[in-house]
């Protein structure tokens, strides 16, 4: 018993730690930003979204901001993803085959942020959804910050398979750092213990996007969000993540268990090994907590017949 309440006693001290804030997402002032409004290029990487891609460019055309382009890159679909991008005006680009070396969405994003004539990049899945102020938000965290924006979307949940994401939420949140008591001090340019970005949502400029190499550096990388925030640290390119909310949203794994377990599986395993040490034990200590409470209960109860 003694054992039990002190693993407990340590997972609510690091559940306060991982968890000590929730930095969310701002409503822009037009008055501060005036008539400088950033060319926005936004890239979207789409394979068999027909679906999603067209809730999604619904969305755009309804931004309260100006957008300068919207690229889709159609990755192999065999739907109406190519139909539905060009109908709603995006611009679209037929990916060319994949080259040796490269995995996951990375090429299809590489040839997207080629073609983008835009100071800022903002690359969005196909399945985020966004508010008429959701673009308007993503803007003033860049312009306050000066750092690359990534979002971990909100999670919209339509069924109780999904909801077991609940708990892989919580942990890709506090192993990420994202909610880590804020840094203090004049050396608040980076914080080592963010490790990667969040791939539905990244803002970054050209200029950055430029520097790191694009997604060519990270043409070989299973997990593309967490590798190109280890090259923008190699870089000492700093980024903010942010939690989003109902103006910056998905649905994830609406394919049923057999895809949820698949999908966290290999953002658990990949995140594993680049998680700093102390990251890795405050989430241990609140996962022992969270599942010895209802354990100790039940075998108290069994215990007790």
């Amino acid at each position: 018993m003694i054992v039990v309440g002190v693993m407990i006693w340590l997972g609510l001290a690091a559940s306060w730690l991982l968890f000590y804030r929730f930095p969310g997402l701002e409503r822009g002032d037009p008055q501060d930003r005036g008539n400088q409004i950033p060319r926005l290029s936004i890239i979207i990487p789409a394979r068999n979204e027909e679906q999603n891609l067209a809730l999604l460019l619904g969305d755009l055309r309804n931004q309260t901001l100006e957008i300068h382009e919207i690229i889709c890159i159609d990755d192999g679909s065999t739907d109406q993803t190519a139909r539905i991008a060009t109908a709603a005006g995006a611009r679209l680009i037929t990916s060319a085959p994949r080259p040796a070396g490269w995995l996951g969405k990375s090429w299809a994003c590489q040839q997207g942020g080629e073609a983008a004539t835009g100071t800022l990049l903002l690359f969005l899945d196909a399945d985020v959804r966004l508010s008429p102020t959701g673009i308007d938000k993503l803007l003033k965290a860049h312009q306050k910050t000066g750092r690359v924006i990534s979002v971990m979307p909100y999670h919209q949940i339509e069924n109780r398979t999904e909801a077991l994401s609940l708990f892989f939420n919580c942990i890709q949140m506090g192993a990420n750092g994202l909610g880590l008591p804020a840094r203090r001090g004049k050396n608040k340019s980076a914080n080592p213990y963010q490790i990667g970005l969040y791939g539905p949502v990244i803002l970054i400029s050209q200029a950055d996007y430029q520097a790191v190499g694009g997604h060519a550096a990270i043409r070989d990388s299973i997990v593309d969000d967490m590798a190109l925030g280890q090259k923008l640290r190699e870089k000492d390119i700093p980024f903010a993540l942010f939690m989003g909310d109902h103006d910056v949203s998905y649905r994830m794994y609406r394919g049923g268990l057999r895809q949820l377990v698949q999908g966290w599986t290999k953002n658990q395993a990949a995140g594993v090994a680049k998680t700093p040490l102390l990251i890795l034990v405050l989430v241990f200590f609140w996962i022992t907590a969270v599942a010895s409470a209802p354990l100790y209960l039940v075998l108290n109860l069994v215990g007790q017949q």
